[in-house]
């Protein structure tokens, strides 16, 4: 199990990265919201051209909402720092576990 956290103490947070699967998930909700979106509205008004420009703008869209996440500039101002709670401490040999032994 890894942790980003430091083992003795509280630390900055970390200001980038973060779980690939949530960019992931907005890439695919939006081409899959969207498309759809543009697919039924394509039957609707006979228009074959609104499902590949649904896709399109659910990716853009997708896009838009990675970036916004993942690409902010850290405040400098910010000094909130994180607890090490009791589950996340390491006994003496450094392998991290739950203190309920």
């Amino acid at each position: 199990m890894s942790s980003d956290r430091a083992p003795n103490g509280p630390h900055e947070g970390n200001p980038g990265g973060g779980d690939p699967w949530v960019a992931f998930g907005y890439l695919v909700a939006g081409v899959g919201f969207y498309g759809f979106l543009g697919w039924i509205l394509g039957r609707w008004l006979h228009a074959s051209y609104l499902t590949p420009l649904g896709i399109v703008l659910g990716a853009a869209f997708g896009l838009y909402l990675v970036f916004k996440r993942y690409a902010r500039v850290p405040d400098p101002s910010d000094t909130t720092t994180y607890r090490v709670t009791s589950s996340e401490t390491t006994d003496e040999a450094g392998i991290a576990g739950d203190d309920d032994r």
